[in-house]
């Protein structure tokens, strides 16, 4: 079960670069094995420049990134031999240290603190009250997102809540945030959110606030909207195929739009492009995230003032 989430979360890594469900996979349980990888990847990136390999990025350099940018690049087939040598040093180094100092990472922890039930990681919606269960029950959330990899669980009670059941159901990772809880389950997390929320619709709760729509998300923000924002604005709400095909949108990530709408096919990538986005990715059918850059939060009210007129 452990190796099908790591392989899972390994196959993430390589097509888009998103990296965080394997790194806190081991964190917080081994932060030595953190401290190796630091090193091996400024180590990998001084080779490189020492080297003169130039290879450019768009979000965080996964095969994706490679395949497309590689005509510009300079010695790129040069990391074609210089990744399976840092992966042997990894594989080499990682395991001596897990084996002698009987780090715990998954897979390896004591069985009566694992909280793993024996019939395995359901699939689906049949995880949600399960999941539910482990933030403490619906009584206990108050309120629940979705970022890439993560649920993001704001809680009335975090001691209610068991890392341990999370784990169990595949979280990588278990991060304590303040009065929430941010589980790490990769890209399947905004399919997770939905799951319950629909769960927790249909049990007829209603402590969980759902997610804002865009005016009211982002006008709590102290964000001063400028002309140039607005015109920015315009030319996304026409690239994501108008303000009537936008549910909601709300900065994420810092450098990203989180954007519901109702109808996928409508997005224009070329407009998208032409309106200085550098990336979108499709979450779900009816969920992407735009990469509009550092100020995210003005671009996302701007936004919605738009949709509001």
């Amino acid at each position: 079960k452990v190796g099908g989430i790591m392989i899972s979360a390994a196959l993430t890594s390589f097509l888009t670069g998103i990296t965080e469900p394997i790194e806190f996979a081991f964190l917080f349980v081994a932060p030595l094995l953190y401290g190796i990888h630091a090193v091996l990847a400024g180590a990998a990136y001084f080779v490189a420049i020492e080297l003169g390999i130039r290879h450019s990025t768009t979000f965080s350099h996964g095969l994706i990134d490679y395949v497309v940018l590689f005509p510009n690049s300079e010695r790129g087939l040069w990391l074609l031999w210089l990744g399976p040598l840092w992966a042997l040093m990894y594989f080499a180094l990682f395991r001596t240290l897990i084996s002698r100092m009987n780090l715990k990472t998954p897979g390896r922890e004591l069985e009566d603190l694992a909280g793993v039930a024996t019939g395995g990681v359901p699939a689906g919606g049949e995880m949600a009250p399960q999941l539910v269960a482990a933030f403490g029950g619906a009584d206990n959330i108050r309120s629940l997102d979705a970022c890439i990899t993560r649920l993001r669980v704001d809680l009335h009670d975090v001691s209610r809540a068991s890392a341990d059941a999370l784990r169990g159901l595949g979280a990588a990772g278990i991060i304590q945030v303040g009065g929430g809880m941010q589980a790490i389950f990769g890209t399947r997390s905004e399919n997770l959110k939905t799951d319950m929320e629909e769960y927790m619709r249909s049990s007829g709760v209603t402590t969980v606030k759902p997610v804002p729509l865009v005016a009211h998300a982002v006008s709590e923000r102290q964000v001063e909207v400028t002309q140039e924002h607005r015109a920015r604005a315009a030319a996304l709400s026409t690239a994501l195929g108008g303000a009537n095909n936008i549910i909601r949108v709300e900065p994420c990530a810092l450098t990203r739009l989180r954007v519901q709408v109702r109808d996928h096919g409508a997005i224009d990538e070329s407009a998208l492009e032409s309106a200085r986005v550098s990336g979108i990715l499709r979450i779900s059918d009816s969920v992407v995230h735009v990469i509009v850059g550092d100020d995210a939060d003005g671009q996302a009210k701007a936004l919605g003032e738009l949709i509001r007129k």
